[in-house]
Formats: structure tokens, sequence, C-alpha cells
């Protein structure tokens, strides 16, 4: 099976197969002759549209006056949103993107039944169960989410040999992310790293269309379709600009303003000064100084201005790499992490970090105010797992308010850096007095820098439902059942996008007892519940065959039943 690496961006995606020992993008959109000559052959963007009652994405989406732009900075805070005159959930809009990217790359005779997914740096960790979540809704199994970053740095450093500190500037249509790693002969560690969330080239876009609408007179009664057309064409100039000192943007009347290089850069040069101070962050997380940075990898659409590349290089005194090309070195990035998870790779590894801090809301005993106490600290190794105890502060207290809390522990708090991804009163099984009563905090982030929250009653020895190790979810439904039916639509609206076949090879090989035990268990508790007779029959039937198996001769149920929950991954 071919590793395969997505890069799911805000404004562009891009698919990469690892083949011959290196990546390679793979075209899965056909982007107007003009716009392939500026390096859009291989991206698909990110834009969702219906044509009547029919999903549109990528170029055919871009061009409708209705078209749903920057789908991913989505799945941080909104649950549905608007496209048209309807009303879609955020999340099946997703899905039906990474199944339109497994349709497409189908058509160019590649089965995408697995990939590694990449997400921002300083990404919050229910995006990321979102994300995860709708790629399985497709049909594609998420082997893991990869931060961005440290995806652009290993298509740099495949080849590379030595150690090596390597800065990441990752500027892209909507989100900036600056990382630091380490480079050990083809292994990368995460060693710092901070963001931006919502800026990005979208952004320059609108610095630049409103420099230009301060001189249209009338612009306000453009239909749809019309202001569709004249922020394309904004979009347009802002890449030429990058290779000419100036262009024209045409305008709905057909007429045609002149734009120059250094409008275009006045117009950004506070957008781009932000820039600033994720990359002194880094380097004060660090310790270290501009001149112990040994490469400097610029990825992201963005980081092809001119004006950018120049800021960075004078903030850092060093000249970035050419080694790579920004709008598809993230995606090569993924295919190679696929590559590394398959077994296809086995000179290269990676180790990644937490951006934010994870903790929870606690009455300062000093102060008595409120206060962030972080249970995971940032820029800790992942995956992480670290607990502390809290006790109530009120006798026989029957509930306690919980708050799971990701951000900035040296911010107050509630600064918009803090983010609170989860809060819930808790009934505590049996009320005691403050001294007889100890509650313990487990915070994990997985391999995907998914988060998950277990509460235990240490004097009980109990955990405490819901948080029983629940996975941290804000904006997703949490009605498994719902997902099962959101799969359905998927699949049935996407009619290529199929779950993942039952006759697929199981890459896993040879499963042992114990692991046996969990896909019973993840079986029975976790998605056996949720299907309608004539599936849960199917799963029943191979969890009878594990169980009665004679001497734990049971390889091959075992392998179906890991095979079959596959089709479900998004439940669990």
């Amino acid at each position: 099976m071919t590793a395969v690496g997505i890069d799911f961006g805000t404004t562009n995606c891009v698919l990469a197969a690892f083949t011959g020992g290196k990546p390679e993008p793979v075209a899965i959109d056909s982007p107007p002759a003009d716009w392939a000559q500026m390096g859009f052959d291989k991206v698909l963007p990110s834009v969702f549209a219906l044509d009547g009652q029919e999903p549109v994405f990528g170029w055919a989406a871009k061009r409708a006056s209705d078209g749903l732009l920057a789908v991913k900075r989505l799945l941080a805070t909104e649950e549905t949103v608007g496209v048209g005159d309807k009303t879609v959930l955020v999340d099946e809009v997703v899905a039906l993107m990474f199944a339109h990217m497994k349709q497409a790359a189908a058509g160019q005779g590649l089965d995408v039944d697995q990939a590694v997914v990449t997400i921002p740096a300083n990404s919050r960790g229910p995006a990321r169960y979102r994300t995860k979540i709708c790629a399985g809704l497709s049909g594609i199994e998420v082997l893991t989410l990869i931060n961005e970053p440290t995806a652009a740095a290993m298509a740099f450093g495949l080849r590379a040999t030595g150690e090596q500190t390597v800065l990441v500037y990752d500027f892209g249509g909507g989100t900036l992310d600056v990382t630091l790693l380490e480079a050990q002969d083809g292994t990368f560690f995460e060693q710092a790293s901070k963001g931006i969330p919502k800026m990005g080239g979208l952004d320059l876009d609108k610095a630049l269309g409103r420099k230009i609408l301060e001189t249209v007179p009338g612009h306000d009664s453009w239909s749809g379709t019309q202001k569709t057309a004249f922020w394309l064409a904004v979009e347009r100039a802002k890449i030429l600009l990058s290779t000419q000192d100036e262009t024209n943007v045409e305008l709905p009347n057909g007429e045609y303003h002149r734009v120059t290089r250094k409008v275009f850069e006045d117009a950004v040069r506070p957008l781009v000064e932000r820039t600033r101070d994720p990359i002194v962050q880094c380097l004060a997380d660090m310790k270290m100084e501009p001149s112990g940075i040994d490469a400097l990898v610029l990825v992201g659409g963005t980081s092809k201005v001119p004006a950018v590349r120049r800021f960075v290089s004078e903030v850092l005194g060093h000249e970035p790499t050419g080694r790579i090309d920004p709008m598809t070195a993230v995606g090569e990035g993924a295919a190679i992490a696929a590559a590394i998870m398959t077994g296809e790779l086995e000179t290269s590894d990676y180790f990644v970090s937490t951006e934010h801090a994870m903790g929870t809301v606690v009455i300062d005993g000093r102060t008595r105010a409120l206060a962030f106490d972080d249970i995971i600290p940032r820029n800790h190794k992942i995956p992480a797992k670290r607990a502390k105890t809290y006790h109530p502060v009120v006798d026989h207290q029957e509930t306690v308010n919980v708050v799971v809390m990701e951000g900035d522990v040296s911010k107050p708090l509630d600064h918009s850096d803090n983010v609170v991804v989860w809060q819930g009163d808790v009934r505590i099984p049996e009320p005691r007095a403050v001294g007889d009563i100890s509650l313990e905090f487990v915070y994990e982030y997985d391999v995907d820098g998914i988060i998950w929250v277990t509460l235990r009653d240490v004097e009980r020895d109990e955990l405490i439902p819901p948080l029983d190790r629940m996975p941290i979810s804000f904006g997703v439904t949490k009605d498994r059942s719902a997902l099962v039916k959101l799969a359905g639509q998927v699949n049935e609206t996407m009619e290529s996008g199929s779950r993942a076949s039952s006759e697929k090879k199981v890459r896993l090989g040879r499963v042992e007892d114990r692991e046996a035990r969990d896909l019973v268990d993840k079986a029975r508790t976790k998605v056996i519940p949720f299907l309608d007779d004539a599936q849960a029959q199917t799963l029943q039937l191979l969890v009878d065959a594990i169980e009665s198996a004679v001497n734990g001769q049971s390889s091959g149920a075992k392998q179906a039943l890991e095979t079959e929950l596959r089709k479900y991954s998004y439940l669990f």
C-alpha cells in the first residue's frame, strides 16, 4: 500500500504519495492554465459550495458566488455554517472534502484508505479531534496527525545528515506557525512552537482588496458573482506581485486597477510585522540567539511574498533555504511521515511537542481568586500523560465544576489565548469532608495531539463519569449514533468515497491476545451499541468467534474484526 500524506490546508490542500523513495504531490484538481503556471497545479483549493443540491470543491467551488472559504478555520469554534441559503454541519463539509480528495486520488489510480494528515502546530485539541473524526467519516483511516511545520522540516531534511537546528516559518493561507526543531540524522524533535491561529494569505488579500476598494465607487452594489471575481483577481495580483513590480486587477465593470508591489507591501506591512512575536517567543523559550539556527525553512504560499521573506531574513539574520516548494512541502512531509509509520522508510523519525499548556481552573489558596493551573506544560513532548491532585473547598460538596482549559498560564485567566475546551458539573460519588476526598486529574496528549481527560476519586479508587477518560471534543457531537448517521450521509453523497474496504490487507499483521481483548472491548463498548442490527450482527459474530476460539487460535477472526472496526474509526 502506498504511503499517503494529506496537507489539509486553510486555503489549499495537497495530497502526496511516497513512491520511489521520495514524496510526490498528486494532482487532485484542474486549475485554470494561468493559475497552474503560478504553482497551483498540484493543490486543491479548500473551498466548498453547492451546485443546486450537489457539493462541489476546489476550483469549481472557488469560482462560485457562495463558496465557503477556509473550512478548516471553522473546526475550532463552529458546529454549523451557512452555504448560500442553506445551513450545513461543519463536520459534514470537512468530511465531504476528505471524501472528495479520496475520490480524486482514485481517479489517478491511487487508493487512499490510510493517510497521515497535517494540522497547524497552534491548533487546539478540539480541532485536532474533529479533523481526525472527519477524515474517518470519509473512509480515510488517519495513521496520525502531524504538525505542519514538522512535516515541512521532514520534507526539507529527508536526506539530511548530522545535527542541525531548523526554524520553520509556516505562513499559509489561514494560519502562521513558527517551530524550532532539532534534526539528528533524519530524526526531528520539536523543541518550541508558537503561532497566530487566524492570520495568513486570506488576511493579506483583504488588506490589498480594501486598499483597492478605497478608490472604486459603487462597489457595495456588486453582485455576489462580481465580488467573487474581484477577490479572485486580488489573490491573483498578490501572487503575481511576488515576481513582478506591478500588475492589473480586473474590476467587475471591465476596467482595470493598476497596483504596484510597493502599494501591496504598504498595505500588508502591519500583518507581516505581527509575525515577529512568535519568532522571538520560540527563540526565548529555548534561550537561543538567531545565530544558533542552522537552517531557515519558509513554507506556505504566503511565505513566497518577497516582503515576508525579507522580513524574516532581517529578523533572524539568516537567508532561507531554497530546497523545497513552499506550496507542497507540508503534504510531502506528511507522506514521509506515513512512510515511516508503514515501515516503508526506516531511516527517519520525528517527535513533537505541545504548543499550549493544558490544565484546569482552580481557586488560588493565597488570593482565593480563580487561576489557570497547568497539568501538561507548554512545549512538553507528546505523547504525554501527567496527573495532579486537587481537593474540593467545601465539606460534603456534591458536585464540582470542572473546567478543561488550553492556553498560556502566564497570561490572565480571561486572556484570548486561554480557551475553555470543556466545562461541566461533575457529581462526586460520595460527598465527604474536605480532608477525606482527593480528586486526581489525568491529562493525556496522544500521538495525534488529541486531549483525553480522566477524573479519579483517589480514596475510592474509582473513575468519575463523564470524565472516565473522555476525549475533549468541543463543538463535536458526542452522540455516536449521530456520527454513524453522518457517515452514512457522507458515503451516500460521495459514492466512491466509501468506507475502508472489508477486504483490504491488515497492516498490523498477527494480533496478540492482549490486543484481541482490546479489539473485543472496543467493538462492544464503542461501536456495536451505535449500529443498526445488521451491522452490529457482523461484528458480534466476530467477537463470539474470538471468545470461543480454542487455545487462543483466533488470528483469522481477530484480523477480520480489526478490519471491520476500521469502517467505524470515527467512533473511537
